[in-house]
């Protein structure tokens, strides 16, 4: 298990390695974003140079993302970077603009019935392009039993714009509705807040070391 976990860590960090060679420019935002994690906020900076979409087909060719991907003029891509990702395709955004422009752009995605879901990606430094995180929509959590049960809590989040996915240990959960990209990171935080959960973060690509 160990050779097997070893050759998966290698993997990522390869696939890591060249993706980000051929990356554009790196634009951060200023504006402060965080999920919690150890009792504390994790901070981490907001790229507005690019996004993750993932596709309601399992498997699609090229030609097909092409096709549906050509009519966003503030997008770049290739069929490079495509081929490096199973469940979705990084993506580049062409023009400098400013989170609300951002958030725009992915509303637009999100707006695509062909489209499953487009997030945001994240660096915990600006120095180190390698240092990405990119959001998917799903929510990790383990329940506070001493402030609620199981069956409640379930209740609640799936309140929240949730829907279960599994339950053995924590409790795996998926975005319903996505219309920002961000609704992972936000309710993942709210979680946390309420005191309901032991802890709560939003689940990610490239980032390794959670609860």
């Amino acid at each position: 298990m160990k050779k097997y976990a070893l050759i998966l860590i290698a993997l990522m960090l390869f696939i890591s390695c060249n993706i980000d060679s051929e990356s554009s420019d790196l634009r951060l935002s200023d504006k402060e974003y965080y999920y919690y994690s150890g009792g504390g906020k994790i901070y981490f900076k907001l790229s507005l140079s690019e996004v993750y979409i993932a596709f309601e087909q399992d498997s699609i060719s090229f030609n097909t993302v092409d096709s549906i991907l050509n009519n966003y003029e503030f997008l770049d891509y290739n069929e490079a970077l495509f081929a490096r990702y199973l469940d979705g395709f990084r993506v580049n955004i062409n023009e400098t603009c400013n989170d609300s422009v951002f958030q725009e752009h992915l509303r637009e995605l999100n707006n695509n019935n062909k489209i499953s879901s487009a997030t945001p990606v994240f660096y915990f430094s600006e120095d180190d392009p390698n240092s990405y995180c990119i959001l998917v929509s799903e929510v990790l959590t383990k329940y506070n039993e001493d402030n609620i049960s199981e069956s409640e809590f379930i209740n609640y989040a799936e309140s929240l714009n949730l829907e279960l996915i599994s339950s053995v240990y924590r409790q795996h959960f998926k975005v319903k509705e996505i219309i920002t990209g961000f609704e992972a990171l936000e309710i993942a935080n709210n979680i946390y807040e309420s005191i309901k959960s032991e802890w709560s973060h939003p689940n990610f690509i490239g980032h390794i070391g959670f609860e």
